[in-house]
């Protein structure tokens, strides 16, 4: 409950970002084409989000649900962490970080897909925990039509939890992996059949990929974020008119980018990696020094904790916790390809949230002992 009035009284007091955050408009606009003509008037973006907002309409409808959205991300964190530890101790202050953490009281009342996304995710986290494989599947396949970074990433947890965390034998997690599958395919059918339509070949996901990766490996990219300057990069791709060439085109000139110039691209890696784990924003207009004090008194306080459990007891709960680690492993090699930004860190953040709470009741229970030893 506070968690949800922090997030109304965020939704009231916190004016429009629309105007900043350009998304916004954009995923309205590709969702009122999706309704009105069947088809989406961007290769960009994946369907559910800008379905989700063409449903219910720019405004206080669609922020009542992003709002419960991350209210209910609150309960799955405590879910999770008890899954995890087994500790209601860990689970109430994970959920408690959560319900107050700012930046996820943020992109609630923004109107960007990160909301959706990390509810998804967290939700199939727990039902793998739970040995719910199929439910998994659903919520999984159902983020990956979100945003696709997770789509490359959800067959190898299926045969994590499978084979380390559940303990099934090599044919049952095969088997586990065909239900995914069969899932999978189930749910994207609709999106396949959309993206036939309008392009007239199979695309599995979006056309999306190719210009991320040209925006971060091209020679003008001079920060490791998204080039300043990309449009006039693009200048030589716009006579490509067809969506699928266009994307193939960028996709290929940002591969011959990075082979040509393999020093450049290992320096633009670490910049980017540097990004993605930068305390604050990069953005001009949130980058002022609130922001930073806001940063400085949330994020860095739970990478501290974080780092003081796995330090602590980390080896000890590997296998546990393995899950969790794959997906920051995971997220963090993509975005030394890809822009890198605090925005794409954020899906990562309500496990770094259990894990920091998990070492705060390590830390409190070393020294109970040690005080108690004395």
């Amino acid at each position: 409950m506070a968690g949800f009035a922090f997030r109304i009284a965020a939704a009231i007091i916190v004016p429009d970002q629309s105007a900043t955050l350009g998304d916004t408009i954009a995923y309205r606009t590709a969702g009122q084409s999706l309704w009105v003509t069947g088809h989406m008037d961007t290769p960009f973006y994946m369907p559910l989000y800008p379905a989700f907002v063409a449903v219910t309409g720019p405004g206080w409808i669609q922020l009542l649900i992003d709002v419960s959205l991350s209210t209910a991300m609150i309960w799955l964190v405590y879910e999770l962490a008890n899954l995890i530890f087994g500790d209601k101790r860990t689970g109430l202050l994970a959920a408690a970080i959560t319900a107050i953490y700012p930046y996820f009281i943020f992109y609630s009342i923004v109107g960007l897909t990160e909301t959706l996304f990390m509810t998804l995710l967290v939700a199939a986290y727990v039902c793998w925990y739970r040995n719910a494989f199929a439910a998994a599947a659903i919520f999984s396949v159902l983020a990956i039509l979100t945003r696709p970074v997770l789509d490359p990433l959800a067959p190898v947890l299926v045969l994590y939890f499978a084979l380390a965390i559940r303990g099934l034998s090599y044919p049952g997690a095969l088997k586990q992996l065909a239900i995914y599958a069969g899932i999978y395919c189930l749910l994207m059918a609709p999106w396949w059949v959309h993206n036939y339509e309008a392009y007239g070949r199979f695309v599995r996901l979006n056309l999306g990929g190719g210009l991320a990766l040209f925006s971060a490996n091209n020679p003008s990219n001079q920060t490791g974020g998204f080039d300043v300057t990309l449009n006039q990069s693009l200048t030589p791709f716009n006579q490509i008119t067809d969506p699928v060439a266009h994307d193939k085109a960028l996709r290929n000139a940002a591969f011959d980018y990075i082979k040509e110039n393999p020093q450049r691209f290992f320096a633009q890696a670490l910049k980017r990696v540097v990004r993605f784990w930068y305390p604050w924003p990069y953005a001009d207009e949130y980058s002022g020094f609130k922001y930073k004090i806001i940063s400085l008194l949330s994020f860095v306080p739970v990478v501290l904790f974080t780092l003081i459990f796995l330090l602590l007891d980390g080896r000890s709960q590997f296998r546990r916790i393995g899950p969790l680690l794959l997906f920051g492993a995971y997220l963090t090699s993509v975005h030394m390809v890809f822009p890198g930004s605090l925005r794409y860190r954020l899906p990562l953040e309500p496990f770094l949230v259990i894990l920091a709470a998990a070492g705060v009741i390590q830390l409190k229970t070393y020294f109970q002992a040690k005080a108690a030893y004395a």
